[in-house]
């Protein structure tokens, strides 16, 4: 079943409302208690050509593919959008689609407050939380409390099988390929969460594998565990990929574990301010070096692979203080620019290639 006839689907037979949402992080399980399914827009394979008269060549392709999905009429059915503030290019998105754009679609808006964290971030983020449910209770009638608590319990019960995936992977347990890994933790950016759990579940009763001393080891960070050319060439050099830093996966989907609060909007505060450090945030170099450095030491990584989707602003501006930082202890980096939806070029091959040979 395609992506398109799943959400189908769900509309069909189950009533759900669909919304396209921007990256990166939002909080789903509000959509989810008004039974309205979030479809994350990353990288829909499209070629750019609509977009490219709204916007300027040097904003990145992520911006520039979900303006396309959405001028091209291949997002026609969706309820809404949400647009949360990760990066002035998705804000100037939402902006130009809310208010230039003729495209019929409720646009919601979710900010989330950058780091350092005080009290008053909290607070705000409370606001911001309550806000938007409230902006989607007046069009589809409030949330029933017990029906979010459920679906907060529910995100935290799939941040747990996904902290027990990526534990396994650490410890080179996992009998998966980086492009299967992928593949099974990015469905979640599309599925019901009754099905994105019980894939999960399968994904962690696969069979185990004996860890492989001698297997290259490296970590991945960046934005996207794509192009899909780059897992496979990994895979094919016998590299595996032990724990990531990635804004699509573990940035924004593994939570420190906390206890539960039994307070659904004292459980979302707590998991949004457990997450990992991230550019997006506002997080210091310092936190996202000691992020780093610990992912390396748990999977015994040999090096770190910056895969930056091109005109990344947020990316850019940290990495050449991170691979210093990297560089300081030893530690070898390769930092690579890929556009989304294109394949993986032949230079580029060549030099993972040799890093990949560099740290073997």
């Amino acid at each position: 079943m395609t992506r398109k006839e799943y959400l189908l689907t769900q509309i069909q037979d189950f009533g759900r409302r669909i919304f396209g949402v921007f990256p990166a992080q939002y909080p789903r399980e509000i959509l989810w208690a008004h039974n309205i399914l979030p479809v994350e827009i990353w990288d829909p394979p499209l070629a750019l050509e609509s977009a490219k008269s709204h916007l300027q060549p040097y904003i990145c392709s992520v911006v520039q593919g979900g303006l396309e999905l959405l001028l091209s009429g291949k997002a026609a059915f969706l309820d809404g959008l949400l647009f949360p503030h990760t990066c002035d290019s998705i804000q100037n998105a939402a902006s130009l689609v809310n208010d230039y754009l003729s495209l019929n679609i409720p646009c919601y808006f979710f900010q989330h407050p950058r780091a350092p964290y005080r009290e008053s971030s909290r607070k705000y983020y409370l606001a911001q939380l309550k806000a938007l449910d409230s902006a989607l209770g007046k069009i589809y009638g409030p949330a029933d409390p017990g029906e979010l608590a459920e679906r907060v319990a529910q995100g935290q019960n799939i941040s747990d099988l996904l902290q027990k995936i990526y534990g396994l992977r650490e410890k080179g347990r996992l009998a998966s390929s980086n492009l299967d890994f992928y593949e099974t933790v990015r469905q979640g950016e599309y599925l019901w969460p009754d099905d994105f759990g019980s894939k999960l579940e399968s994904f962690l009763d696969l069979p185990r594998k004996d860890a492989e001393p001698d297997r290259i080891r490296i970590i991945l960070s960046g934005v996207l565990p794509a192009p899909r050319g780059l897992l496979g060439l990994l895979d094919d050099l016998g590299v595996g990929i032990t724990g990531d830093d990635l804004l699509s996966c573990s940035r924004r989907l593994l939570p420190s574990p906390t206890f539960q609060i039994n307070d659904p909007w004292a459980d979302l505060g707590q998991d949004y301010f457990s997450l990992p450090p991230c550019s997006t945030k506002n997080s210091s170099i310092g936190d996202r070096l000691r992020y780093l450095l610990r992912l390396i030491k748990k999977g015994r990584a040999k090096g770190v692979l910056f895969n930056t989707v091109k005109f990344c602003e947020p990316e850019l501006f940290d990495l050449p203080n991170l691979r210093a930082g990297l560089r300081e202890r030893g530690i070898p980096s390769l930092a690579v620019e890929t556009e989304v939806g294109e394949p993986l070029s032949g230079a580029l091959k060549t030099r993972v290639e040799a890093f990949v040979e560099m740290i073997g």
